[in-house]
């Protein structure tokens, strides 16, 4: 039985929130939703759990005290009180509200989620869930009406995605929890995130991965922006990539000498990295394990291609280094007065 087969819905609250500095109020739902029907509760397990694919686990926090983030406490109560599911989903519905003040926040449904037989970490654990729907679609309908087929159409939320969600896993309480976060909108505000929930990554095997890949792509960008040459940018992130796919943990002496050949360039990505984790606070940033997963999701956000201003583009498949510097040769045609990329083959396919 897989993970999501498992997990079931006890309990279901939907009210509706509006954006507080346009005085929109909110609507509280009179009682729970019902669950009896199974087609019902299939489609809303399906909405709320299909996008949590990625691998960063957050965790509540606070300034001063985790017993003061309002989210942390309201999620503390419904495990240890889950009889009075409804009246912390009115709690839950009322912060929301008064986090909702900036004016790119939309108005729309809260749901509060009671699951059952949620696993993490081979453990059999409760968990709940707030989401948030802000967009509406459009749907047709039909109805067949003596031999003849009537349209229509009607409002409503698109199933196949979710707009802002998160699911608290009933582990690690002691440190606030474990927390999985969905944004369809981050970039309109923050509010979601650090104003409602309060959480803060963790810094795990997938933070330590994702953020030093994201580091090599920074470096690159910044060291080969003013180079003529965008080989050198795909080669690097070529190597990095590599590295990290065929390496089960990361050593700062040991990338180094494997991807950069140029001491200058060695000693000043070490400059670099270890500037950017005395900015961030990093621990132990310069050995750590390295998560797979991470890699293989993060491998579509690098560049792997070279856009030449003639419109055409030398697209390498994959990130194997022995592409671009076997395969591949830049020079100067001085009749011409361009550039040229020499592409090596055995056969064309």
């Amino acid at each position: 039985m897989s993970e999501k087969t498992q997990v079931r819905l006890k309990q279901l609250a939907v009210h509706r929130v509006g954006n507080k500095a346009k005085d929109e109020g909110v609507i509280v739902a009179k009682e729970l939703v019902n669950l009896q029907d199974e087609q019902l509760t299939d489609l809303l397990l399906n909405y709320f759990l299909t996008p949590f694919k990625q691998e960063e686990f957050f965790r509540f926090t606070h300034t001063s005290d985790l017993a003061l983030n309002e989210m942390f406490a309201y999620a503390t109560l419904i495990f240890n009180e889950p009889a009075k599911f409804y009246e912390y989903s009115v709690h839950i519905l009322n912060h929301l509200y008064e986090q909702s003040d900036h004016p790119k926040v939309k108005s729309g449904e809260l749901y509060v989620v009671h699951f059952s037989g949620s696993v993490m970490e081979a453990e059999i654990v409760d968990a709940i869930g707030i989401f948030k729907s802000e967009n509406k679609d459009t749907f047709l309908t039909f109805q067949d009406s003596n031999d003849d087929l009537n349209v229509n159409y009607h409002f409503g939320v698109n199933l196949k995605s979710v707009d802002k969600g998160c699911m608290i896993y009933n582990t690690e309480a002691e440190d606030g929890y474990r927390v999985k976060l969905i944004d369809a909108n981050s970039t309109d505000a923050v509010f979601w995130k650090d104003d409602f929930l309060g959480v803060a990554e963790i810094k795990d095997t997938n933070f330590n991965t994702k953020t030093y890949l994201n580091l090599c792509k920074d470096f690159s960008e910044e060291i080969f922006a003013k180079s003529e040459s965008k080989k050198e940018q795909v080669d690097f992130i070529s190597r990095s990539v590599d590295y990290f796919s065929k390496n089960d943990t990361f050593d700062l002496e040991d990338f180094t000498s494997s991807v950069i050949e140029e001491p200058e360039s060695a000693e000043r990505f070490k400059n670099y990295s270890q500037n950017f984790a005395e900015e961030r606070d990093i621990e132990g940033f310069h050995n750590f394990a390295i998560n797979k997963n991470t890699v293989r999701s993060m491998k579509r956000k690098f560049r792997n291609f070279i856009k030449l201003d003639t419109q055409i583009e030398i697209k390498f498949s994959g990130y194997n280094p022995e592409q671009s510097e076997q395969y591949v040769e830049r020079g100067f045609d001085e009749e011409r007065g361009m550039h040229f990329y020499k592409v090596f083959f055995y056969n064309e396919s």
